[in-house]
């Protein structure tokens, strides 16, 4: 090292001290500027050229030009050199020269930072600047000044040149005043960090020069009160300078935001990131007393040690990475970092090149210090052509050392009991993204091409079912690249999975198939055909024929979203293999695929629930038991009811195997429809029950904001009963649209529901009986059965009593609210096979028929939980606590003395209350019109009964 003839201290300051610490930055500075010039070609270095000049002036013709005349410029201290003139004025030839001259300066300068001019700079690699303004010009200039920065960066695409401005201001970045976060900005998640590599990979494009040159590295707490003592001293003036602030020792805090931004990076440049994490593991380590690459870059300056290969951003990244690797006897690590500055680099040096550059002779010299064969050398080189094996192998190493950077950062964090700088919605949108990229659950496919564009198309992929160690006839599927003759039951698989859709599914996403037509499926079982896996991967490459995690950050500022279903449906199972195998079909009148023939049998065996979020993530659930459809309808609606917006995701259903696919895969696709329209309307407030046949059982969910729940009946009796249970609101039921019922007595009174919230009676006369069903005001569901004589003496009792328990329920103080409900009332006909038909009734007359005998009842339960009775007939009262057993026959006795010559036609109450004891037992503390009628069935049923007896 060679040591200055002029080495700038406070005591020594002179004008002539300061400009020769300048010139030393300056012939950096320009050193790096030229490599960075080697690196371009020659239309993108006048691009290059031109961009101060597009900023200074703002003349018409030239690229980035708006209309308004408030559009800032002017660089400081700039004046554009002859050949960037005449590059100018080619764009408009009625320009003088003397035009680009002499702008007021509202902009401070222009700035390079990143990788430019460094041995990681190719022709491919992007441009980071920073174009600071002065603290003066208003917001609306400021946008102005964003929209010509975005249309120079438009212009400068024409170049194959992808240019990234950032607008800075001096005063306010040293008040640590960031912006959200955004592709190529850290936003608000570190500050001091982000100085130090500005100050260590900046440059100097046009404007003033950075103050903080002028600061020696052991006086970095007086930068403010040393800037203002050259000022005093007229050794410097303010506006010749920018001062973005010191760089004094980081705060802990930072180290958690900026290793969360590199995760993040990681994603998609994980070696990159890696070199950025381990520096920031070495940072921590020291802390406290951290010495920065900045500062080790500035003290080299200020030691007059100029050699650009030492002083490169990445080679003192690599180097201060390497020693302290080196200390801690950590070399697989290091051997993963040379790998990552191989990589980022990017120079094949197995491979001939037409000329020798500084960077390709550079990497040859660190290549013979980490004595890499060349063997080793070309094996990197030819890393778009490595096995899948090899690609994997280097995946896991990159995810765990990411992996480890973040739990010790977040291990330092804790222990320094630092807040991190980052602003909550930055913290949210990272964590999201990262677990979308990184979360390894069971389902999930994991993308294998991890920052590598690599072709396997080449591969032989062979997928085998498997035994499984969990149960015995529990298998699995796994992907090797071996010969079917291998022993593969000693080898790893690549991927192993419940399903043979998951398997297919984790290939062709990773792009194991994209040269193959066919297939070797080696099945223990022998059920998946060469026919079904063709069809399944043509499937696969139609509706999902790639995917990615590069989705805009506002997505991740929401929780996933599902927005696509593919349900595979019987891969690798035939549900009529007795029949396949001899050759023979079933046909049946009952087509549906759900209750098939006249065996009621379920077609559908297997489950395969591709699921697509907003996120990027692709998972897979299988479902393969008897009740599968069941179990894979639960999973999605549950799936749904936790999102916060779109609840109606595309589903598309596929079956492929020889026994009725288009039949098997529109019955599923409708039934999935239907099922989360109905989940739709819960999901905005309004449960209800969802119901569908499988095979020759009835299934229901209860649809609700908070629940799903799937229950199975084996009898209609069985599911009335389920739909006469008390309900906390109304719950309308919601049938599939094949539903169906015995007869579809039940389907057909369900179609004729109230919207309203009113009552439902619908009834069916067989000879002298009727069977009546009854919807509350809850849509819960009473079917009862009663004598029938004539229309008159069927309803008219009912619809008074309905009409009374009404304006009970009414009288309540949590049910005053409700509005007078409507009745409808249908008979119920059918000839023959055919659907049943409802017919309206009239109910005017009916409900003011009013020769009945007025019979009141008050129920009540004592503490033995026995039902207590009181009864008024005609004024005369009677009760089962005077009574007890009599009770029955006394009211009879009664009532029949009260008719013409004795008639024992059946009687009927028409006005029963409940005691609060009673509804304060109820489900949801509240009566229902089901309650109040199933409680007169009953009674009535006891008195009935006893008249008989008379």
């Amino acid at each position: 090292m060679t040591e200055s003839s002029t080495v700038l201290t406070p005591d020594n300051a002179t004008r002539e001290a300061l400009l020769e610490t300048q010139r030393r930055f300056l012939t950096v500075n320009e050193g790096r500027l030229a490599r960075l010039r080697d690196s371009l070609q020659v239309r993108q270095q006048q691009c290059l050229d031109l961009l101060p000049v597009l900023f200074h002036c703002h003349l018409p013709g030239l690229p980035g030009y708006l209309e308004d005349p408030s559009v800032p410029s002017g660089l400081v201290q700039y004046q554009p050199s002859n050949a960037a003139t005449t590059l100018a004025l080619a764009f408009n030839r009625t320009l003088k020269a003397s035009q680009l001259r002499n702008y007021n300066a509202q902009l401070m300068g222009l700035y390079l930072m990143g990788s430019s001019g460094s041995v990681a700079q190719s022709t491919t690699s992007d441009l980071d600047l920073w174009l600071c303004y002065k603290p003066d010009i208003d917001r609306s200039q400021m946008l102005l000044l964003e929209e010509k920065a975005r249309a120079i960066s438009a212009w400068a695409e024409g170049f194959n040149l992808e240019v990234h401005i950032f607008l800075m201001n001096a005063q306010h970045f040293q008040g640590s005043d960031q912006r959200s976060l955004t592709g190529e900005n850290c936003g608000s998640t570190q500050h001091f960090l982000l100085l130090d590599e500005f100050y260590r990979t900046g440059q100097w494009l046009a404007g003033a020069l950075p103050a903080w040159w002028l600061v020696p590295s052991d006086r970095e707490t007086e930068h403010d009160a040393l800037l203002e003592h050259y000022q005093s001293k007229s050794l410097i003036r303010r506006d010749e300078q920018i001062n973005f602030g010191p760089l004094p020792s980081l705060p802990p805090g930072e180290f958690i935001g900026a290793g969360m931004w590199q995760l993040y990076k990681g994603i998609e440049s994980p070696h990159k990131s890696v070199l950025k994490l381990l520096l920031l593991e070495v940072y921590a380590r020291e802390f406290p007393t951290v010495t920065s690459l900045a500062h080790q870059f500035k003290s080299a300056i200020y030691n007059n040690f100029l050699t650009l290969n030492d002083l490169d951003p990445y080679i003192q990244l690599y180097r201060r990475i390497e020693n302290y690797l080196t200390e801690r006897q950590e070399a697989d690590r290091l051997a993963l970092v040379r790998r990552c500055l191989y990589f980022k680099v990017g120079i094949a040096l197995s491979r001939p090149a037409r000329a020798q550059s500084w960077r390709r002779q550079l990497m040859q010299q660190l290549v013979t210090e980490w004595g890499w064969t060349s063997a080793e050398v070309t094996h990197l080189d030819s890393h778009r052509s490595w096995s899948v094996t090899d690609v994997m192998r280097e995946r896991k190493l990159l995810v765990g050392e990411l992996t480890h950077s973040y739990r010790f950062l977040t291990q330092f964090a804790a222990e320094h009991q630092s807040n991190h700088l980052m602003s909550q919605q930055d913290l949210l949108i990272i964590s999201r993204k990262l677990h979308a990229a990184f979360d390894r659950r069971r389902g999930k496919i994991d993308f294998i091409r991890f920052g590598q564009d690599v072709d396997f198309s080449y591969e032989k992929v062979r997928i085998y079912e498997r035994p499984s160690q969990r149960a015995e006839g529990d298998n699995f599927w796994a992907v090797y690249t071996r010969e079917p003759g291998a022993d593969t039951d000693q080898e790893t698989p690549l991927k192993s999975a419940p399903g043979l859709l998951e398997a297919l599914l984790w290939c062709h996403l990773n792009g194991l198939l994209d040269a193959h037509l066919h297939i070797p499926i080696f099945s223990q079982q022998g059920q998946a055909t060469e026919f079904e896996v063709r069809k399944t991967l043509a499937t696969l490459r139609q509706v999902l024929p790639s995917a990615s995690l590069e989705k805009p950050h506002h997505t991740y500022s929401q929780p996933a979203q599902i927005e696509r279903v593919l349900l595979f449906i019987n891969l690798g199972f035939d549900p009529l293999q007795h029949l396949t195998r001899r050759g023979l079909q079933k046909i049946s009148e009952r087509s549906n695929s759900l209750d098939f023939s006249a065996l009621r049998e379920n077609l559908v065996g297997t489950l395969d629930v591709v699921v697509e979020n907003s996120w990027g993530e692709i998972t897979v659930e299988r479902f393969s038991q008897a009740d599968s459809l069941t179990q894979a309808l639960q999973f999605l609606l549950s799936r749904l009811a936790k999102q916060i917006a779109n609840r109606r995701p595309e589903v598309r259903a596929y079956c492929h195997n020889q026994t009725r696919p288009q039949s098997i895969g529109k019955r599923v696709q409708d039934l999935f429809d239907d099922a989360i329209n109905a989940a739709n309307r819960a999901y905005q407030g309004h449960s209800l029950r969802f119901l569908y046949n499988l095979g020759d059982q009835y299934q229901g969910m209860q649809l609700g904001d908070k629940q799903l729940k799937p229950v199975s009946f084996d009898s209609e009796t069985a599911l009335i009963d389920w739909l006469g249970t008390e309900q906390a609101e109304r719950s309308a039921i919601y049938p599939d649209r094949l539903f169906e019922s015995h007869r579809n007595h039940l389907k057909v009174v369900l179609s004729a529901q109230p919207t309203d919230g009113g009552l439902l009676v619908v009834y069916q006369v067989t000879g002298r009986q009727a069977t009546v069903y009854l919807l509350d005001e809850h849509a819960s569901v009473l079917k009862f059965t009663q004598p029938f004589f004539n229309v008159s003496t069927l309803l008219a009792p009912l619809l008074r009593f309905l009409k009374i328990s009404e304006h009970r329920q009414r009288s309540e103080e949590n049910a005053i609210h409700l509005n007078q409900r409507s009745i409808g009332c249908f008979e119920m006909t059918q000839e023959g096979s055919k659907l049943p038909v409802l017919k309206r009734q009239r109910l005017q007359g009916l409900l003011q028929e009013n020769r009945f005998i007025n019979i009141q009842a008050f129920m009540d339960r004592h503490g033995e939980g026995q039902y207590e009775y009181q009864m008024i007939c005609n004024e005369e009262e009677f009760s089962t606590l005077e009574l007890g057993d009599r009770f029955y026959s006394a009211v009879a006795s009664y009532i029949v003395g009260l008719r013409a010559q004795g008639l024992r036609y059946p009687m009927y109450i028409t006005d029963l209350a409940l005691s609060d004891r009673i509804i304060a037992s109820l489900p949801y503390g509240q009566a229902q019109t089901l309650h109040y009628v199933r409680a007169k069935l009953r009674l009535e049923q006891r008195i009935n009964d006893a008249m008989r007896l008379i």
